[in-house]
Parts: C-alpha cells; sequence; structure tokens
C-alpha cells in the first residue's frame, strides 16, 4: 500500500512561524510595544500606588526588558533560523573574550570624561568629591552599576543590538541601522515617561524627543563597541549600564552637579564620542561585513525580507 502523499511530505511551518519568518521585524516591534504599554498602563492606572522602592523598580526594569526585547528577538530568530540563529544570538549575548581596552572603556571611560567636563565647569568641587567620597564607588556605584549590566541593560540591548540593530547593520550599513533603530527605540522608551509623568502626553514628548537625540549618539557608539569586540552585546551592555549608572547614580550624594546640567555633561560626552567616531570611522563605526556571517542571518528561502 502506497503512504498518501500529505505523509510524505514534511509538515509545513505553522502559520503563526510563517508569519514571523516574513515580517521579523514588525513582528519584534509589537511585542516590544505590546509589553511596554501594557507595564505603563499598570503604573497610570494604579497611580504611583506601586511599591516604588528601588528594588521594586529593578524588578519592572528587568521584567519589562526580558519579555519586551530579549524574550521576542529569541522568538523571532528561532522562527527565521531555528536552533541555529538562536545559539548564534546567545554567543554573541555572552561573548566576553574581548581584549581588556574595550573594558575599560565601556566601564571607565564616560565616568572619568563626565568628571572631569564637570570640573571645567564647576571647578575641582567634583573631583574633590570624588576623593572624600571614594568608599561610595564600592557602596553605591558599583551595585548598580552590576544590577543594570546583569539584568537590565544588557538583557535590553540583545533585542535592540544584538537583533534589530545588527540585522539592520549587514542589510544597509552601520549608519542607517544606527538611524532607524533610533526611531522605534525612542517611541518604546515613551509609554515608560508617559508613566513617569502621571499620564502628560505633551511633556512625555518633549521628553522623548530630548533624549532621542542623546540615544541616537549612543546608537553610533554602541555600533562602534559591538564592530570592535567581536559583535559582543555584553560589553554594549555593558557601556549603556555606565552610561545610565553614570546618569542616575553619580550626581547628588557623589558627585555635587545638580541632576539636569549632569545629564547634559554626560550625554554632550557621548555626543561628542559619537562624532570622532563617525569622523575617523568615516562612518563605518569598523564595520566589516562577514559574507559567511551575512548568509547566517538571512532568511530561507522563499521568505522575503
Amino acid at each position: 500500500m502506497s503512504t498518501p502523499a500529505a505523509i510524505q511530505q514534511p509538515a509545513l511551518p505553522s502559520t503563526l512561524k510563517r508569519l514571523v519568518a516574513r515580517h521579523p521585524v514588525a513582528t519584534f516591534l509589537i511585542m516590544a510595544y505590546t509589553v511596554s504599554i501594557a507595564i505603563a498602563f499598570v503604573r497610570l492606572r494604579t497611580n504611583g500606588d506601586i511599591d516604588q522602592s528601588p528594588s521594586s523598580q529593578y524588578l519592572v526594569g528587568f521584567l519589562e526588558h526580558l519579555f519586551s526585547v530579549a524574550l521576542p528577538a529569541f522568538l523571532v530568530v528561532a522562527a527565521m533560523r531555528g536552533k541555529a540563529g538562536v545559539r548564534d544570538l546567545a554567543r554573541r549575548s555572552l561573548r566576553w573574550r574581548v581584549g581588556a581596552r574595550w573594558y575599560l572603556l565601556a566601564l571607565l571611560g564616560l565616568p572619568i570624561a563626565s568628571v572631569l567636563c564637570a570640573s571645567v565647569i564647576y571647578g575641582v568641587a567634583p573631583l574633590n568629591a570624588l576623593v572624600d567620597n571614594w568608599q561610595l564607588l564600592f557602596t553605591l556605584i558599583l551595585p548598580d552599576l552590576l544590577i543594570r549590566i546583569v539584568f537590565l541593560n544588557t538583557i535590553e540591548e540583545i533585542g535592540w543590538l544584538g537583533f534589530l540593530q545588527a540585522r539592520l547593520q549587514d542589510e544597509h550599513g552601520p549608519w542607517k541601522a544606527c538611524l532607524l533603530v533610533e526611531i522605534p527605540f525612542a517611541l518604546w522608551h515613551l509609554p515608560g515617561l508617559l508613566g513617569d509623568t502621571g499620564g502628560q502626553l505633551s511633556l512625555a514628548l518633549i521628553y522623548t524627543g530630548v533624549f532621542a537625540i542623546f540615544q541616537l549618539c549612543g546608537r553610533f557608539v554602541n555600533m562602534w563597541l559591538y564592530n570592535n569586540t567581536n559583535r559582543s552585546v555584553l560589553l554594549v551592555g555593558m557601556f549603556h549600564a555606565t552610561y545610565n549608572t553614570t546618569i542616575n547614580t553619580y550626581a547628588g550624594e557623589f558627585i555635587p552637579v545638580p541632576a539636569e546640567p549632569w545629564f547634559f555633561i554626560v550625554s554632550g560626552v557621548v555626543a561628542v564620542a559619537a562624532v570622532l567616531i563617525v569622523v575617523f570611522t568615516r562612518g563605518r563605526l569598523s564595520y566589516k561585513p562577514d559574507h559567511v556571517s551575512q548568509i547566517a542571518d538571512a532568511p530561507p528561502l522563499g521568505v522575503p525580507l
């Protein structure tokens, strides 16, 4: 007895899997925005009655980053490339064997440059405070930095850089990838800013626009670090965490500079670094196209971009 043709043929992927493979970027963004909006909605509905302790904020941030960007990135890659794609993204996310100079640059370059710039503006007070309060480096700065690296920013960059920006770089080049990613990246932060402003949409939009300018500069620096560290998402997550820790934890108790000027000092350092990187790399951000990588990241035959 002959076997029916339907049994002889391999089973086709599910409709959902094929849909994800056909529209990977759209799928990723839909999942990212859905979770981010849901969390912002809960915050607005509770009117800030949720526990606002640092531990609770870190937990909410971890869950948001995990379920809105990291998990969607892995799910989309699994639908496109299967286990091989998932292993590749996981390896890039945990790649730690890079030169020591890149660790020093990612972890120390920004805070040192920012303190020096603040000293130019405010005199020696920031440097004196740094010397007098050196113990806070271990009791305040280091714990905050480690939490952000492990539970927040590295997880965040798995989706935004490890999946989306790296994919767009291979398709359009590094410059366009930074520009294309910044738009959805800035909008992804909008629901959270809406929650921070108590639902004031106009104020949240202003903050989004201001932050987007400096976030774009950060995208250029992140892309450059990624390309110079054998595509290490971990090193990019470290720099991202260093930026957030420097912005949010240094000012006030550790460095006697008001929060608003300190934000612009730190962000200004990143902006200058981005301009210098673009100039000295002639806009390539140290990108070296890898033919094997491009083939591995390409969609299966018959699946349009």
